[in-house]
């Protein structure tokens, strides 16, 4: 994908390197831990006290929730023996809105009232509500060596939002676009614990999530579990042993597999490599190869001269487009990283342009006249986005053929991107209530886009959404305008809580992803051009218009 901005000046370009994120080394579903394994220990919390009430016991095993080192063993303190070995606190995980209210029900039961802003679920899918959902949780106690103790529970774990951000984090699970032919992650919530691989596997096994289902597939076949609920590993290799239900793949599919398992658990520190086992039987595979998508590549810029790659030094111009491009009255344009290919917009309607050749040959595509933006996908496929939400987003090939695809928005139709591997789109849904739409992107073998899915909502919160961008595959940038009339940044995870960055230094109108997705443009109103590299701005660029960078 592109993200569109035109300099009438000039442009810099920020280069870097994308890579899988790191957390933690794995080992076990039922702690068949190495030695040198061990769970990260960010609260200790303190077990129960001698003489506790009822009321303290469940306040203070709801605290503990805090630490899922060891599994919880110190939330366990206040559970009966036989309760503890029963417990399942990674079945759910509620993230409270202001403190809990506590009822007595009869003389041995307490029932705790809970605000819910967000849940996640045993596979690491977090789900926000729109509005906090009050719910009731009823705790059992019974006496044991003369103190009280928790007899039942909720299998699951309260923290509130700062908690939850501390103790979890986002990992990502991988899968494949449709044609199988790039990887796609989903991101999941899990703490940082030894047993962190075999969750992953267990939510790779489990499937994607419902907003991501109809854009990816997996190459594990369908059923496939693990013959023990553990991933172990050895001298820095994890051992993912699988039923016999995975020799149903082929040997192509059984490439993808370990492809697919790579990707996912090698973001775990301590892990370099991963061996495949089907019922303790090693596999010979050799991993595919392909690599995770990321954001961020060549840019350019429009000129009354012609369009213009960013090299940091001398930019240069893509050869014959300054004859066929009037600069001053395209409205919108992409080109692919190669240049061989470019689009623009106009009053007139879009062009497509074959640069391939000694002279580029220009054809029109679509009489469409209101433009919002366009842009190339990783297949090379042409998105015209209409501004008009009742008319289709239109599809061409570079040979010129058409399909239509609806989103079915509720208001005006705002800006519209594609996100790494052309699995998801996110657009911008505006009017009294701006906010912001994913869908996952299904094609068919060719690459077709053949069908738009609603994957949900992605819950802004400062407030009216001016722009937004894919800062990586699976988190939007997101630019709001405030209350006051200032302009903030944060990070919106698909699924997950909000990360807010540093607040730029002028009203901003539109942002784009800079390279590698490790930086970000910024257009302000004045047609200043800003660049927050880590948590510093620097203006780039004096006066502009638009830009363009190739994801």
């Amino acid at each position: 994908m592109k993200k569109i901005f035109a300099l009438v000046l000039s442009a810099m370009f920020l280069a870097g390197c994308a890579q899988l994120p790191t957390k933690v080394d794995i080992k076990s579903g039922p702690e068949l831990v190495a030695p040198e394994a061990a769970d990260f220990s960010y609260y200790i919390p303190t077990g129960p006290s001698e003489g506790s009430s009822q009321q303290e016991i469940v306040s203070g095993f709801l605290a503990a929730g805090t630490g899922p080192q060891n599994d919880y063993s110190v939330a366990r303190e206040f559970l009966t023996d036989e309760f503890a070995q029963r417990w399942n606190p990674a079945a759910e995980v509620l993230i409270r809105d202001g403190a809990p209210g506590f009822t007595p029900s009869g003389e041995s039961s307490l029932m705790v009232d809970v605000r819910v802003g967000a849940s996640v679920d045993e596979h690491g899918s977090y789900r926000e509500n729109l509005e906090p959902e009050q719910i009731t949780l009823r705790f059992n106690l019974e006496r044991e060596g003369g103190e009280w103790r928790i007899s039942n529970a909720p299998n699951l774990t309260v923290v509130t939002s700062p908690v939850f951000s501390v103790v979890f984090n986002a990992f990502q699970v991988y899968f494949y676009n449709n044609t199988q032919n790039a990887l796609v992650s989903d991101v999941r919530w899990f703490p940082s614990r030894a047993s962190t691989g075999t969750k992953l596997v267990n939510a790779l096994l489990a499937g994607p999530s419902a907003h991501l289902a109809q854009g990816v597939v997996s190459s594990i076949p369908d059923g496939t579990k693990l013959t023990i609920d553990a991933v172990n590993i050895q001298d820095g290799v994890a051992q993912v042993d699988f039923d016999s239900t995975a020799l149903e793949a082929d040997a192509l599919e059984r490439r993808l597999m370990l492809t697919q398992l790579r990707a996912t658990l090698m973001q775990l520190v301590g892990v370099a490599d991963v061996q495949v086992s089907i019922n303790s039987s090693p596999q010979e595979i050799i991993p595919a190869n392909l690599q995770t998508p990321s954001v961020g590549g060549a840019a350019f810029y429009l000129r009354n001269t012609g369009i213009y790659r960013v090299t940091g030094t001398n930019d240069t111009v893509i050869r014959g487009t300054a004859g066929f491009l009037n600069a001053e009255s395209v409205t919108a344009f992409d080109v692919t990283e190669d240049g061989d290919w470019i689009a623009y917009a106009t009053a007139a309607g879009v062009t497509l342009v074959d640069n391939t050749g000694l002279s580029g040959r220009a054809e029109t595509v679509s009489t469409r006249q209101n433009v919002r933006n366009l842009f190339f996908d990783s297949y090379g496929y042409l998105w015209v986005i209409p501004v008009g939400a009742g008319e289709p987003i239109e599809i061409v090939s570079r040979a010129g053929e058409r399909k239509y695809l609806f989103e079915n928005l509720r208001g005006d139709r705002g800006q519209v991107r594609i996100g790494p591997a052309g699995a998801r789109l996110a657009s911008l849904e505006t009017g009294e209530l701006s906010r912001i739409r994913t869908y996952s992107v299904s094609r068919d073998l060719a690459g077709w886009p053949i069908k738009l899915t609603l994957g949900g909502l992605v819950h802004t919160s400062i407030g009216t959404v001016l722009s937004f961008t894919w800062q990586s595959a699976d988190t939007l940038r997101v630019l709001e305008e405030t209350s006051s009339g200032l302009t903030s940044i944060s990070d919106y995870p698909i699924t997950g809580p909000r990360a807010q960055l540093s607040i730029p230094p002028v009203t901003g109108v539109e942002i784009y992803t800079g390279a590698a997705g490790l930086s970000t443009y910024l257009v302000a109103e004045n047609g200043e051009v800003w660049v927050l590299t880590g948590s510093a701005w620097r203006r780039v660029v004096a006066n502009a218009m638009l830009i363009a960078t190739n994801d």
